[in-house]
């Protein structure tokens, strides 16, 4: 950890580069009528956001939630949470073509106990079904949040009664999110391109740890690093600072692929190192936008 040294700032910039492209992404999933947000404030609410997710056990649950709620007082509900889900969209289909790519290529290319072997391709199932249902689900336009609302509202439910009001609202949300694709191609692209490139820094990001701490830096094994670091992600996304998963993770495959399993540690705990210069970031902005 030691090694790192000075080279911790890259780090640092690296880590705000991919919030920065992320960022941008979002901004530019929010409707262009209805951007009344600067964009610092914005990149300001994404780190406030992401502090939530990282330090609770509801994760992206509570975090996603101070976000939209966050930028809901800039926007109208319904376009703060329309823009929350386009952009998660985006950077969920750039994950799991990280993911499926890096899996593949970790089974064909290593021999793995068959326990590891088989979780892998329960993984590339998993990510590989869940992108082709949510595809359908765009494509077809199913009114999922609505028909839920409704089959809620028909077990008569006390509290529902103060919600009776809002079925319109949530078929606004629903047909925001739905319509972006096709009414704002360009932007798409755009959004799905930058979603990308955050994904990929961060295979940057775990080769220059190599190349400041073991000296012998392999793109390939930061590539792998990369893809465990976004399943564990997935499914640990409710273990505060996944803690203990990310050591473990990474051990194991970069000794998979001929490294130490102490090296794999080292990384995991820089990258927390530099997860938790960045809640600290996040937690002034909690309490500047609440």
């Amino acid at each position: 950890i030691y090694d790192v040294g000075a080279g911790f700032l890259i780090l640092i910039l690296i880590s705000g580069f991919r919030h920065l492209l992320r960022t941008t992404a979002w901004y530019h999933a929010i409707e262009r009528q209805e951007r009344r947000i600067r964009f610092r404030d914005l990149f300001g609410i994404r780190i406030a956001g992401e502090a939530v997710t990282d330090l609770t056990i509801l994760g992206p649950l509570l975090g996603e939630t101070v976000k939209g709620v966050t930028l809901a007082k800039h926007v109208t509900a319904e376009h703060s949470a329309s823009s929350l889900v386009v952009e998660n969209l985006a950077y969920g289909f750039s994950v799991g073509l990280l993911v499926i790519s890096g899996l593949v290529l970790f089974i064909t290319e290593f021999p793995l106990p068959d326990s590891v072997r088989a979780g892998s391709f329960a993984a590339v199932g998993i990510f590989f079904l869940a992108g082709c249902l949510i595809a359908l689900v765009v494509k077809k336009r199913y009114r999922v949040a609505s028909r839920i609302f409704d089959g809620l509202k028909k077990l008569d439910l006390r509290w529902m009664e103060r919600l009776h009001d809002k079925r319109e609202k949530v078929i606004l949300f629903e047909e925001n999110v739905y319509s972006f694709w096709h009414a704002h191609k360009g932007a798409s692209i755009l959004i799905l391109l930058l979603e990308m490139l955050s994904v990929f820094s961060g295979v940057v990001e775990a080769w220059i740890i190599l190349s400041l701490t073991v000296h012998r830096a392999s793109f390939f094994a930061a590539f792998m690093v990369e893809t465990v670091n976004r399943v564990i992600n997935l499914f640990f996304a409710f273990v505060p600072m996944r803690i203990g998963v990310d050591e473990g993770g990474a051990a194991l495959v970069l000794k998979t692929v001929g490294y130490g399993a102490v090296e794999g540690v080292s990384l995991a705990i820089i990258r927390k190192i530099r997860t938790l210069f960045w809640v600290a970031v996040g937690l002034v902005m909690v309490s500047h936008y609440s």
